[in-house]
Order: structure tokens, then C-alpha cells, then sequence
């Protein structure tokens, strides 16, 4: 049977919440095990090995219990988030730690992170940090296991902690997963595992990595069976190394990277082909000297699970977040070519009316457009890298004008792409955290929406009411100059004007208050009208009730927007005028 390559764990939850100090002290626990060859280095990741999993775990896990060579924790929170590290058939991480404050509970980034969870199906525990905070808490004197540590706390400590700990149980609920303290699970296939952890003095990191070995061994086996094999990595990025040159950082997840291997390489305008010239790793921490810039060792071959630097010729056009992966033959390299090809436009039902999405890795332009199918939101375009130019005056193009907008996530704006600013026909929103986007881009479509049904409400004519009022006649004809009172409705100049019977009295040119013209009265508002064709004495007296005469086209239209009680009362009145002599006029 083959053997086991080291689960892939990420962190992921909200900002603040701990992930660093946890990461921090899960590399100083490794360093300070003081094992053979000390802390194993990788490029974007912290190897826990086997032998330092069972010191850590002592008590907790028996020997015969351990079978994983040990623990790859992708270091997310330096390098890429978990969403935008992919591999094959999914996520990059086996399984995840999910951080959440105990003080802050879920918050919206950790829901953000939960559903990225549920999508991906990865197995995944919780540590509830800084514990350490919890009033109560009681420093403890040396390395002590969890459980005993929160009975050595006093009783508002325990009351406090179990608390907020079925508090984002509940909230675990309300996402879909049973959850409970680890260690009052029975079945870890229906419950999810909470820790309880305070980073700074260690207490829970030991049941933490047990937990996470534990679901390793039992749910991830034929996942861990995968150190044979051609190599498959994942690339994070792209940089320049000293005395190396261009080279890219990889999570092999998979079989094995010699140097000499042919490999297709995702790139940002195609795949390519290449060999791998060198590979590399950073020498051990405890070889380092103080001050000095990190070492690379040259290595002939790795095995997953590992991260590394590859030297490999292009490989500066990689394409953050897409695959390298070791072939042999022509017949293989067009398969994998075309296999790539389509991996690196995850985005594909494209809608003929929708946003844009831009994003620095394609892990994170998936999950981008994830998230927009689930808030219903249509995508027009999608890619990886910056938002240039051409992008903004392709998106001023799209029909629906709610739609002309631009999700950047966590990549730049050049220079050249907004010279109008805001007041542009596009609008950009751009950051850091996808939820925020999502929520910034809904509220403005809302807004939009709002502001655009407004103005075609003004471009309507609208059902408005009113009297002339007797004793003020300024003027007989051309034009006649009469006051009114506005009885219902919004009265506009430019509208044509009605008797109740259909007969037609003039065009109301202007409307002025105290000498001066305004744009629109409203209903009880007295003011003075310029009516062109309305002749007092002929077709227009003192005491006349008159209406906004609506064409069948106008009337339709207005059914469908929102209208006042009064307004729809007298748009009901013009619509039975009409349809004394047309039954199905304005239907």
C-alpha cells in the first residue's frame, strides 16, 4: 500500500481573529520540539513532522494511533487566501482551521468563509481563540492539557467560555453544520470539532493538530495516498531570487517534481510548455545566520506534499493560482495542454447583460463568480490581472445600466482606466475582502436602480389634476394666463392639458410661483399656468377641473411603475374616459 504524503491544512476566518499568532506559534512549537533538522522551511507553508506531532500530542494521540507523516500548513494569511489557491478537482487544502475570536464570534468575513467551506465539502475544525481574554482565565505555569486548563478556571470563566462557544455553534447551524466542543463529539462525520485555543501560551494547539490528524487518518486516506506519481503543484506566485532568477512558488500537492521534468505550466495568455531546471528550498531556520538574506538548497527531486521554488524557463508568465503539472509524450502534453486551457477560464456562463470580474489569482476569480451566482448577480466578462482601459469602455457598453460595473478583487486599477473619476459611465469597486465587494456593488445597484426608476418616472407624463381658479385670469390667450390649484398628482410643464369629457384645452408651457418659474407643483400648491392654445371664455372658464391627457402608450407604462394613491385614482379616471369609446385602451 502506498504511503501517506501530509495533509495540506489552511487557516482561514475574519480579519484579526488570530490566524497569524496561531500559525506563529504552531511554526515556534515545531522549533522549539528541537528536533532533528529543526523546522523543515517551505515556500508558503510550515511543515509539522511526524516526530514533532507526537511529542506535541503526547498523551492525547498513542503511537499506534499515527500514521500521516505529519502536517502542511499553507500559510495563507502571507501568501493567498483560501479560496484562491486551487488544484485539481477543488481547494489546495485537505482540510481547514477555521479562526474565530471568542470574544467576536462569527463575523461576516468567517460567514464568508464558512460557505467557501460548504462549496468546497473540506472537512474543517474550529479554533476559538485568544481564550486568554475570557475573564477568569488562569495563567497557566507550564505545558497543561486543554480540558485541565479550563477546569483550573474559575466558574465565570467556564460559564463565559461555554457560552460563546454554543453561540457559534448556533451560528454554525444557521450555515448548515452541527457543531460542538471536540471533545463531546461522538461522530466527527455529522459534528464539526470547536477547539478552544489561547495562541500566546499554547494551551489547545497540541488537541488542535491531534483533531486535525485524527479526521486526516480517518476520512482522508485515499486523498493522502497521492506521493506517487507525476508531479501536480499549484502556483502561488511569481518573484526573483538571488543567484536563481525568476522562479515560482509551489504547493506540490501530488506525486513528485524532479529536475529534468517536462511541465505544463498554466500561463496568463496560454499554458506552456518547459523543464524544470532547478529546484529549491530555503535551508533550515536554525542554519540560518542572523541578518542575512535566506539560503536556497538545490534539490534533485520533492515529494508531496511540499512547498518549493521552481526554476523553470517563462515561468514568469505564470499565472498566480493556476497549475504546473509533470508530463510525458506529445500525446500527454495536448492533453493537459487543452485540460489547463479550459481550468483557466473557470468563469464560463457568461451573461449578455451583467459585471465584470477581475481578480489576482483564478482560485479568486472562481470564487468571485461563486458568489455572485449565489446573489443572483449575471457576469459579462471575467479575468486575472489588472482593470485596464479597454475593460471600462467594453463594460460602458452592456444594455442594463446596473450592470456596468467592475468587481476588482485584490487587483490594481491602472492609471489610464478612470480618467472621469466616479462620475464615469463605469463604476469600479475594488478591495480586499469579496464579501465587501459583493455588499459595496448590491447596495450601489440599488441605489442605481432607484435613481434610475426615478428619472423614468420624470420622463413620463405623469396623471396630475387641477383646478382653475376663479378671479385669476391674468391673461384671455396666447397665451392664456390663469391661476390653479393642483388637485392630485405632479403637475410638469410640457404636458398637454384635458377636459374631464376628452376635449382638449392647450399645452401647459410654464408654471411660475411668486414670478418665478418652477419645474414641477405638487398636489395643493397654488401657482399661476401658461396654457398655448387655451382661449378663457371659449374652451377654458374660472371653476374648471382639468387632467393631464395621457397618450394609450403613457397609461401602459404607468402601470407599471409606482404610483401614489392619488395619482393611480386619477390615471384610473383618464384610463374609463378612454375607454367609454375604446374598451381595451391602455391595456
Amino acid at each position: 500500500m502506498a504511503p501517506l504524503r501530509e495533509p495540506i491544512v489552511s487557516l482561514l476566518g475574519h480579519v484579526d481573529h488570530g490566524k497569524t499568532t496561531l500559525l506563529d506559534r504552531i511554526a515556534g512549537s515545531v522549533r522549539a520540539a528541537k528536533e532533528a533538522g529543526g523546522i523543515t522551511q517551505h515556500i508558503g507553508a510550515i511543515e509539522v513532522p511526524g516526530e514533532v506531532v507526537r511529542r506535541l500530542c503526547e498523551g492525547i494521540l498513542r503511537t499506534d494511533q499515527f500514521s500521516v507523516p505529519g502536517l502542511l500548513f499553507v500559510d495563507t494569511p502571507g501568501h493567498r487566501s483560501f479560496e484562491t489557491m486551487r488544484r485539481r478537482g477543488g481547494a489546495l487544502a485537505d482540510l481547514a482551521v477555521l479562526v474565530v475570536d471568542v470574544r467576536e464570534g462569527i463575523m461576516p468575513q468567517t460567514r464568508e468563509s464558512i460557505q467557501i467551506l460548504r462549496h468546497e465539502k473540506t472537512p474543517f475544525v474550529v479554533a476559538l481563540t485568544k481564550i486568554d481574554l475570557v475573564t477568569g482565565w488562569r495563567k497557566p505555569t507550564g505545558p497543561v492539557p486543554l480540558l485541565d486548563q479550563i477546569r483550573r478556571g474559575a466558574s465565570e470563566f467556564q460559564t463565559t467560555l461555554d457560552a460563546r462557544l454554543y453561540s457559534v455553534a448556533e451560528e454554525l447551524v444557521g450555515a448548515g453544520f452541527s457543531a460542538e466542543r471536540f471533545d463531546r463529539v461522538s461522530d466527527f462525520t455529522r459534528n464539526v470539532g470547536i477547539v478552544p485555543v489561547s495562541a500566546r501560551s499554547g494551551i489547545g494547539v497540541p488537541e488542535l493538530i491531534a483533531l486535525l490528524v485524527g479526521l486526516a487518518q480517518r476520512f482522508l486516506q485515499d486523498e493522502l495516498r497521492q506521493v506517487e506519481g507525476r508531479g501536480e503543484a499549484t502556483i502561488l506566485e511569481r518573484s526573483d531570487q538571488k543567484g536563481v532568477g525568476p522562479v515560482g512558488s509551489v504547493i506540490l500537492y501530488r506525486g513528485h517534481l524532479r529536475v529534468g521534468d517536462e511541465v505544463v505550466v498554466t500561463g496568463r495568455e496560454a499554458p506552456f510548455a518547459a523543464r524544470i531546471r532547478g529546484i529549491f528550498r530555503p535551508v533550515p531556520v536554525k542554519a540560518e545566520k542572523s541578518g542575512r538574506h535566506v539560503r536556497l538548497l538545490s534539490l534533485a527531486e520533492v515529494t508531496a506534499a511540499a512547498g518549493v521554488y521552481l526554476s523553470v524557463p517563462g515561468i514568469e508568465d505564470a499565472l498566480p493560482g493556476g497549475l504546473l503539472r509533470v508530463v510525458e509524450g506529445d500525446e500527454e502534453r495536448a492533453r493537459v495542454t487543452e485540460e489547463l486551457t479550459q481550468e483557466s477560464h473557470p468563469v464560463t456562463d457568461v451573461a449578455p447583460s451583467g459585471v465584470a470580474l477581475y481578480a489576482d489569482t483564478l482560485g479568486g476569480l472562481e470564487a468571485l463568480a461563486f458568489e455572485c451566482r449565489e446573489k443572483q448577480i449575471p457576469v459579462h466578462e471575467a479575468g486575472v490581472g489588472p482593470v485596464g482601459r479597454p475593460t471600462i469602455l467594453r463594460m460602458a457598453d452592456v444594455k442594463e445600466p446596473t450592470h456596468r460595473a467592475v468587481l476588482a478583487f485584490n487587483v490594481p486599477i491602472l492609471g489610464d482606466a478612470l480618467p472621469e473619476g466616479d462620475q464615469g459611465p463605469v463604476r469600479v469597486f475594488e478591495g480586499e475582502v469579496m464579501y465587501r465587494l459583493i455588499e459595496e456593488y448590491t447596495k450601489w445597484q440599488t441605489e442605481r436602480l432607484r435613481s434610475l426608476q426615478a428619472e423614468r418616472r420624470l420622463a413620463l407624463t405623469h396623471p396630475a389634476k387641477l383646478e382653475v381658479l376663479a378671479g385669476y385670469v391674468f391673461r384671455a390667450s396666447k397665451p392664456a394666463i390663469v391661476g390653479i390649484k393642483v388637485l392630485g398628482g405632479t403637475l410638469r410643464p410640457g404636458v398637454r392639458l384635458m377636459h374631464p369629457n376628452g376635449e382638449e384645452v392647450g399645452l401647459l408651457r410654464s408654471l411660475q410661483r411668486e414670478n418665478e418659474s418652477v419645474s414641477a407643483a405638487e398636489e395643493r400648491e397654488e401657482l399661476a399656468a401658461s396654457i398655448d392654445g387655451a382661449v378663457v371664455g371659449r374652451n377654458l372658464k374660472e371653476g374648471d377641473v382639468l387632467l393631464v391627457s395621457l397618450t394609450e402608450g403613457a397609461a401602459r407604462a404607468l402601470r407599471g411603475q409606482t404610483l401614489t394613491p392619488r395619482e393611480s385614482e386619477i390615471l384610473e379616471e383618464v384610463v374609463r374616459l378612454h375607454r367609454a369609446s375604446r374598451p381595451f385602451w391602455g391595456q
